[in-house]
């Protein structure tokens, strides 16, 4: 019936004519008779799923009562049989079975560190099984890994492992200052391996550069809020020897985008140096939390999405710049409930936040209309 109105709306407007459209409904008619049986094979993978479940569910409930060698032994044997599937799907060149063997032998590792805390009681912070599972599979899934679900899973591993060293150590001085750079360049990092020439695992590099990337704006994007915070001298010392490690990494990854052509040149600069100078500023320089210092927040926080959107328009990148104007109006409507935040509780400050924020919306989406319409 879709297909039916459809082609009704095609001859209408003269898109196609009858005999076309005959031709499509034959076609389709065909291409549906062939098709396989959804509904029976959605009725098996009910059931299997209803299987596994019912096996999960009866070794935990006496999972106490099961032998720790047995266990142990479980897990081993269930760890090289995918570990065997990885190698045997390579070398047959089955890369959708090499994929889900990955995933699943990365699930699996993870898990018997998890498992060998619990049988022989080991406790410590939460990174150190992270950095385990990273030394461990990383790599596997670098030479192994083409698509983007091993993309995505091992740099949330990544950014999971810094983040959670860092956290656990961030009254720490000395060295561990350069524990806290390696965290804040991680991002930077995921890009210059997806650059790297000798990664023709498209998908898989994509991943990362997307995941890096995303993750970089996001974090320059909340630094700035560091503007409304008092950073002493000391404080911006020791956020200056952070630094100067994602700042080396920045420096590699622009040297690398000119030559390897990571993205087009017009975006390079803009989402490499303009998000370090924005958080280099927002924590180096020491400052006070009153509304000027507020205010020269706003303004670079401002001036980096706008180096964005600039570059993206440039570069015909549609979605970034979208994402460039709709943060920027989004900051104006905060910096209206910072300044106005007593009426916001009134019907009046509620009615102004209102309309602003309808009209920020408006103006986004003229702008959206208008950058597609240039493109094209």
């Amino acid at each position: 019936m879709a297909l039916d109105r459809k082609l009704e709306a095609w001859l209408a407007a003269g898109v196609i004519d009858t005999p076309t459209a005959d031709r499509i409904r034959a076609f389709e008619t065909r291409e549906k008779s062939g098709e396989r049986p959804v509904l029976l094979w959605a009725i098996i993978g009910l059931g299997l799923l209803a299987l596994v479940l019912g096996i999960l569910l009866l070794v935990a409930a006496n999972w106490d009562r099961i032998p720790h060698a047995l266990k142990l032994g479980v897990h081993m044997a269930l760890t090289i049989t995918a570990a065997v599937l990885v190698w045997r799907a390579t070398v047959q060149r089955r890369p959708r079975l090499r994929e889900g063997g990955l995933f699943v032998l990365a699930g699996l590792v993870l898990g018997g560190i998890t498992l060998q805390s619990q049988i022989y009681q080991l406790v410590g912070p939460i990174w150190r099984p992270l950095l385990t599972w990273l030394l461990l599979m990383t790599p596997a899934i670098l030479l192994a890994g083409q698509t983007r679900l091993t993309g995505h899973g091992w740099a949330a591993m990544l950014l999971a492992t810094t983040s959670t060293l860092a956290w656990d150590h961030q009254g720490e001085s000395g060295l561990w200052l350069v524990v806290h750079g390696l965290w804040m360049a991680s991002p930077v990092l995921l890009l210059l391996l997806s650059a790297l020439p000798w990664f023709h695992r498209r998908e898989f590099a994509r991943a990362l550069a997307d995941t890096g990337l995303i993750t970089m704006l996001a974090g320059a994007s909340f630094a700035h809020f560091a503007w409304a915070e008092h950073i002493r001298l000391e404080d911006a010392a020791e956020w200056l020897a952070r630094m100067v490690l994602p700042a080396l990494c920045v420096a590699w990854l622009v040297v690398a985008g000119r030559r390897w052509k990571l993205v087009p040149q017009p975006l390079l600069l803009p989402l490499t140096v303009g998000p370090l100078v924005a958080v280099t500023l927002a924590l180096c320089i020491p400052h006070g939390d009153s509304w000027p210092w507020r205010f020269a927040g706003f303004l670079i926080y401002v001036l980096m999405w706008g180096w964005i959107a600039w570059g993206a328009s440039r570069a015909g990148w549609s979605l970034l710049f979208a994402v460039a104007v709709a943060a920027v109006a989004l900051r104006l409507f905060i910096v209206y409930l910072e300044l106005f935040g007593s009426l916001a509780s009134t019907g009046l400050g509620l009615v102004i936040g209102g309309l602003l924020l309808i009209g920020l919306a408006v103006v986004w989406h003229r702008f959206i209309r208008t950058f597609g319409r240039a493109a094209s």
